[in-house]
């Protein structure tokens, strides 16, 4: 396997050696599994890590486990505290939350993790592809990252493009690819030009089908 295969299966990895619909893949985002509930995620890894240091009024290691969240510079330690603990308790009482993962920073990547009804039901992550080279940093392209699904999950269940025009005025045939299975999506979107990025998605089925149908507002 490539490099770019490796990479995505240490993003999105599927368990198991049997057919896709006879055994529900096992799709992980940063080692958090989709599915698993909101208790599991904030008790484990870099969100756990975090938590304890708040706990311990460690400050210096809050801020330092913090900075590549999506928290303003200037925001103090213990207000960091305050909003992991305000993001913990919406998401376990099994409110709508989105939660700001750490990413990656030398792949560019952000992630934002999607809370409902106390379990993980979105792993986004979004790939940056800058067209000027920046030292320490290496931005996955599109191509990369859709050979990495492709090596692991086989043809895209449908692929297709959308024109699509820039902040310049330049158009471009946005490249999209999707593969469908009974209890989750995968998803591939690019937006090409000069601050181009890449997005793949995994969400479980029902929260896939949820954006394909209007909210109703006496509900």
């Amino acid at each position: 396997m490539g490099k770019a295969g490796i990479f995505i299966v240490g993003c999105l990895i599927l368990c198991g050696s049997v057919p896709a619909q006879e055994q529900p893949r096992e799709l992980k985002g940063d080692g958090h599994l989709l599915g698993e509930t909101a208790e599991h995620f904030f008790s484990e890894g870099h969100v756990a890590d975090l938590a304890r240091a708040c706990e311990a009024r460690e400050w210096k290691s809050v801020k330092q486990l913090s900075k590549n969240l999506d928290y303003a510079s200037q925001t103090n330690a213990k207000e960091i505290c305050a909003k992991e603990k305000l993001a913990k308790q919406q998401a376990t009482s099994g409110e709508r939350l989105e939660y700001n993962g750490r990413g990656e920073v030398e792949s560019l990547r952000t992630d934002t993790f999607t809370f409902d009804r106390g379990h993980l039901v979105k792993i986004d992550m979004v790939y940056s592809a800058p067209t000027a080279n920046v030292e320490g940093f290496h931005p996955k392209s599109f191509a990369e990252l859709l050979a990495g699904l492709q090596q692991a999950y086989g043809p895209p269940s449908r692929s297709y493009s959308e024109p699509k025009i820039d902040v310049y005025g330049v158009k471009y045939d946005a490249r999209r690819a999707d593969w469908l299975g009974q209890q989750d999506v995968i998803s591939i979107s690019e937006e090409p030009g000069p601050e181009g990025r890449t997005e793949i998605v995994a969400e479980t089925t029902a929260e896939y089908n949820r954006k394909a149908k209007p909210a109703n507002p006496l509900q």
